[in-house]
C-alpha cells in the first residue's frame, strides 16, 4: 500500500530563560542588530533622506516684447529697445527696426511650444555688422510639482569677421538652477525685470551690468543646443530671423516630509528584511547550539 503526505504541522520547541542571563543579552542583541542596522547601512551608503528630486515638466512661457538689440559696425553700434528712456539716451546709435513675433501652441494644449521672432534693421550704403547682441525677456511659469513664476531672458551673440546681412537662429529656451525649488509656496523672488524699469544715465543699461545682475540669480533661463546660419555681404538692411523652442525641462525640488519618508521607509525596509532573515538563522543556531545556555521544552503529547 502506497502512503502519501495529507497534512503536515510543526512542532514547536520553547527555549526559556531567566531575565538575567546571557540567552537575554543576546535576544536583545539580535533585536538591535535587526532594527538599527539597516538604518545605519542605508545612511552611509550616499544617505538616508532624499534631499532633492527632480520632474518634468513644459513651462507656461510667454514672450514680454522687451527686446535689446546691439548690433556692431565699423562707424559704431546700432541700438534699440522698446523701452523709450533707453532710446532717449542712446538717441546718437538709435536704429529703429521693424520687429515681428508670434508665439505657437502646435500640439493645442493651451501651452506655447516655440517663439518665432524677427528683427529688421535698416542700413545706410555704408554700414556693414559684423556682430550682433540680442537680448529677449520671457514670462516663466512652473505650476505641477512647484509653483515658480518669474522673469527669464535668453541672450543671442555673434560675431564674425566678414559683415553679414542675415542671421537664422533656432534654439532651445532652457531653465538653469543653482538650487532646487522649495516644495511648497509661491516661487516668485525673480519676477523682477531683466531689463532696467527706468534709467537716469548709460551705465545701468551697460550689457556687462545687466548680464551680471541675472547671473546672480540662482535661477535663470537661457538659450541652449542653439544652431545658425548667416548670409554674408552688404544689404540694405540687417535681419535675424529666431526661433525659440520651448521644451520640456527637468526641474529640481525640495521633496516634502511625506515623499522623503516613504524613500526612507522603501530603502529601510529592503534591508531589514535581509538582515532580518541572517539574524533569525544565527539566532536559531546559536539557541538550538546551547552557546547560550537556556531551559529547552519539548512538544508533549496531550492527553485526551
Amino acid at each position: 500500500m502506497v502512503l502519501y503526505d495529507v497534512y503536515k504541522r510543526p512542532l514547536v520547541v520553547v527555549h526559556k530563560t531567566s531575565v538575567c542571563s546571557k540567552a537575554t543579552l543576546f535576544l536583545i542583541l539580535c533585536i538591535l542588530l535587526t532594527v538599527i542596522s539597516p538604518f545605519l547601512i542605508v545612511y552611509r551608503s550616499q544617505g538616508l533622506w532624499i534631499k532633492h528630486a527632480e520632474y518634468r515638466e513644459q513651462a507656461d512661457v510667454h514672450f514680454k516684447h522687451q527686446v535689446l538689440i546691439v548690433s556692431d559696425t565699423a562707424s559704431g553700434p546700432l541700438v534699440w529697445s522698446n523701452q523709450p528712456s533707453f532710446n532717449n539716451l542712446m538717441r546718437k546709435y538709435l536704429r529703429i527696426p521693424l520687429v515681428k513675433s508670434y508665439e505657437e501652441d502646435e500640439n493645442h494644449d493651451g501651452v506655447n511650444d516655440r517663439l518665432v521672432f524677427s528683427l529688421n534693421i535698416p542700413l545706410l550704403s555704408n554700414e556693414l555688422v559684423y556682430g550682433t547682441t540680442l537680448l529677449l525677456t520671457f514670462d516663466y511659469r512652473l505650476h505641477h510639482m512647484c509653483e515658480l513664476i518669474m522673469e527669464g531672458a535668453g541672450l543671442f551673440q555673434h560675431a564674425s569677421g566678414v559683415p553679414v546681412s542675415a542671421l537664422y537662429v533656432t534654439t532651445d529656451l532652457s531653465l538653469h538652477q543653482r538650487q532646487p525649488l522649495p516644495p511648497s509656496g509661491i516661487h516668485d523672488l525673480y519676477n523682477t525685470s531683466v531689463l532696467p524699469s527706468s534709467v537716469s544715465d548709460t551705465r545701468s543699461w551697460r550689457l556687462q551690468e545687466i548680464l551680471s545682475s541675472y547671473w546672480k540669480r540662482n535661477i535663470t533661463t537661457k538659450y541652449t543646443n542653439t544652431y545658425t546660419s548667416w548670409q554674408t555681404g552688404q544689404s540694405d538692411s540687417f535681419t535675424i530671423n529666431l526661433v525659440v523652442q520651448y521644451p520640456e525641462q527637468t526641474v529640481l525640488y525640495i521633496p516634502g516630509f511625506w515623499y522623503v519618508l516613504k524613500w526612507a521607509w522603501i530603502q529601510y525596509f529592503a534591508v531589514l528584511v535581509i538582515l532580518a532573515y541572517v539574524i533569525s538563522l544565527i539566532k536559531d543556531w546559536v539557541y538550538q547550539n546551547q552557546v547560550v545556555s537556556t531551559w529547552v521544552q519539548f512538544p508533549s503529547k496531550k492527553e485526551r
